[in-house]
């Protein structure tokens, strides 16, 4: 056992004190207009009460509902007429002058009535005569009676029931846990008593309880209390109430004795072991209130007290702090973020953010969270010329102290937001998708992606700089957010886009990042390069890995078909320009991801790139020999040439010496193999040739070669 138990069980509850005295011992003097009928009166007949007495229960209301109902007279054989009732009548009661009276109805009334004992009178009449009779009620609050148990060594109790208001009980019974027991009557002994008893070994759990006595019956019992001399923890804290911005906090405590100070002891919660704790105020009655706290820092509170052998004793339990900040986004928006508060160290039960607006007497809302542990939270749609209020309170699982279950209650303190005062240009932070139109590839789509109210009260200025380029000009102001910029040059290039809000409050933010279209190009003939689609990293919480959609025109479809998936960002196209039926083949990539932002979780984002073409290379083709004797095939009997996305062209044919024998305008033609006259047949042997020619895309080329004339 330890050298000190000191336990003190006190509960008060003042609003009882306040609007109600503690029952009398000795019942009241029946009042002499009960006994002496005051003339042109007699007394006669009868009343019954129900309850004839109340226990009213600590804690609840303390009226108790009391009916009185008129009866007959057995001594008098008198049962009265039109019934009138008068409550808490004393000496001082003038029947002649009264007013309060209560009119029965159908010989019967109802009324509520408080803590202590009620005269209640009633006046009848009957074959001509008035009669006066009285009745006694009484009401007796069972409250928990204010004890205490003290060892400073050894295996003796002390146990003392001092003469406090709540100790009314005319009888206490004290159990000592060892089969003995002792009784303290308060009609023969005056309290403060104080009993002792010595233990064999170590000290039993003490169990204490009080009764009224009436008509030599207890009555109204209080609850069993239980004293452990080998506990010298007292007092528990069940509320932390943040008060004036965070500079004070108000605690509430159950367990001290009525009147005793009690220590607030406080140390700064930095996350680790609570160290350096320090007196910062005194509780007395069940409430302390701590002053000149610094709202930045996050706290936490127990109480300390000295036992009889002058050893500290703390409160069962430490108590921290919630601190609730805000940061202002925009005049319409605005991020929260508290602490999970480090004592209890528990999951909360239930997690309240409030809002309300100052002035407005029906704008309270609370906002429910699926998760207790959740710390932050993201408001939009805020109208800069109100002021919001905003208070995070935690409820914990009730703890049960001396037979009562209490709930545990943490509450920041409630935190004023002024949009107009607390405006700073910020910037701002929603996704933007920025790509060149997929339907117009003439032009770039800026889209910022915010919600439909934010959107509704804003207006956008747009900037572009072209290339690496970091001189951003400005394009144009919208009252939505969207922008489509169509002074795009035929060149290929890199666009980049920031934009700026101005709310409807006027404030406008500073730039926003960059955001950048892809740029498609080819560093060499086949091959497709382009630039990453980057989104910059202060926008989102998390992002996927981006991936590209390779896609080209076809024009037998006349749509873009997907070529190739990659998270590379170069791709060989070379044998789709080998393959190809068209002379020119238009290119695109798609980079897409998903991200989660603090608007959209989970939000697709994608971008076209600009188109980049590439020229498919004509081609002539030219026999290397032929056989003009009339015995075919007819491919083999002229020297024909063949074009792929050749518009035009013409060719010469030369003989050994270099002069020109065939010429012709149009390459449809063909050489036969005879002599310039076109009659006479050429000899066999080499000849030379050369091609002029224009290709589907504009171009000029030749080509030269020889081909062999076979007879």
């Amino acid at each position: 056992m330890s050298l000190l138990k000191n336990k003190t069980l006190c509960f008060i509850s003042f609003m009882v004190m306040a609007t109600a005295g503690w029952s009398q011992s000795t019942p009241p003097a029946t009042p002499t207009i009960c006994t002496t009928p005051p003339a042109g009166y007699l007394a006669g007949g009868a009343m019954s009460v129900a309850p004839n007495t109340s226990c009213v229960p600590l804690g609840g209301s303390t009226l108790t509902n009391v009916t009185i109902t008129n009866k007959n007279d057995p001594n008098r054989n008198v049962f009265v007429d039109n019934p009138i009732f008068y409550f808490d009548i004393d000496n001082n009661f003038n029947i002649a002058t009264a007013t309060n009276g209560v009119a029965g109805v159908a010989n019967s009334v109802s009324k509520q009535l408080n803590i202590g004992y009620h005269w209640i009178l009633m006046k009848g009449e009957k074959n001509g005569n008035n009669y006066l009779s009285c009745i006694l009620q009484e009401n007796l609050l069972t409250s928990i009676p204010t004890v205490t148990a003290t060892s400073c060594g050894g295996n003796t109790i002390t146990v003392t029931i001092p003469n406090v208001a709540e100790n009314q009980y005319n009888r206490y019974m004290i159990d000592w846990g060892n089969g003995d027991f002792d009784f303290i009557n308060t009609s023969t002994l005056v309290l403060p008593q104080e009993r002792k008893k010595t233990y064999s070994g170590t000290p039993n759990t003490i169990k204490i309880q009080g009764s009224y006595i009436r008509n030599n019956t207890p009555t109204c019992p209080s609850n069993t209390i239980e004293i452990s001399p080998d506990s010298d923890k007292n007092t528990l804290l069940h509320t932390l109430k943040g008060e004036n911005n965070g500079k004070e906090v108000k605690l509430e405590f159950v367990g001290g004795s009525p009147g005793a100070v009690y220590d607030v002891m406080a140390a700064v919660d930095n996350g680790s072991t609570l160290t350096n704790w320090s007196k910062l105020a005194e509780g007395i009655n069940g409430k302390a209130t701590v002053t000149g706290l610094d709202p930045n820092n996050k706290y936490c509170f127990k109480l300390r007290s000295k036992n009889t052998c002058g050893l500290d004793v703390f409160s069962l339990n430490t108590l921290c702090t919630v601190n609730l900040q805000a940061t202002v986004k925009s005049s319409s928006s605005i991020d929260l973020k508290w602490n999970l508060p480090t004592e209890p160290n528990s999951i909360p039960t239930r997690l309240n953010l409030e809002k309300d607006e100052e002035g407005c007497t029906n704008c309270y809302n609370n906002i429910p969270f699926n998760s207790q542990i959740t710390t932050n939270y993201s408001v939009g749609s805020l109208d800069c010329s109100k002021k919001y209020l905003y208070q995070v309170k935690y409820k914990y699982a009730n703890i049960t102290f001396e037979g009562t279950s209490l709930p545990i209650n943490i509450h920041s303190a409630q935190i004023k937001i002024d949009l107009k005062s607390n405006l700073i240009p910020a910037k701002p932070e929603y996704l933007v998708s920025v790509g060149f139109d997929p339907n117009d590839d003439t032009r770039v789509r800026v889209n910022i992606v915010t919600d439909a109210n934010s959107n509704s009260q804003n207006k956008y200025t747009f900037f572009r700089a072209e290339n690496d380029s970091q001189v951003f000009e400005k394009l144009g102001e919208r009252n939505d957010n969207v922008f489509d910029d169509v002074a795009i040059s035929a060149e290929i290039k890199s666009y980049c886009y920031k934009y700026q809000i101005e709310d409807k409050c006027g404030v406008i933010s500073e730039l926003s990042d960059p955001f950048c279209t892809i740029m498609l190009n080819s560093k060499s003939q086949g091959t497709l390069n382009w630039s990453p689609y980057l989104i910059p990293p202060d926008i989102y919480t998390s992002a996927s890995p981006v991936d590209y959609s390779l896609e080209y025109f076809d024009e037998g479809f006349n749509s873009f078909i997907p070529l190739k998936t990659t998270e590379k960002l170069e791709q060989s196209v070379q044998d789709l320009l080998d393959g190809s039926v068209q002379s020119q083949i238009k290119f695109r990539v798609m980079g897409r991801q998903y991200v989660d932002t603090d608007l959209f979780p989970d939000q697709f984002i994608n971008s076209y790139s600009n188109p980049f073409v590439f020229q498919v290379p004509p081609g002539l083709f030219a026999p290397s020999a032929f056989t003009p004797d009339g015995q075919g095939p007819d491919d083999s009997e002229t020297f024909k040439i063949m074009g792929k996305f050749v518009a035009s062209g013409s060719f010469k044919i030369f003989d050994r010496w270099g002069a020109t024998i065939f010429e012709a305008d149009n390459l449809a033609e063909s050489w036969n193999g005879t002599e310039k006259n076109g009659i006479e047949p050429a000899p066999p042997g080499t000849y030379a040739y050369i091609i002029h020619a224009l290709s589907d895309n504009g171009e000029t080329f030749r080509k030269t070669g020889s081909v062999l004339l076979l007879r």
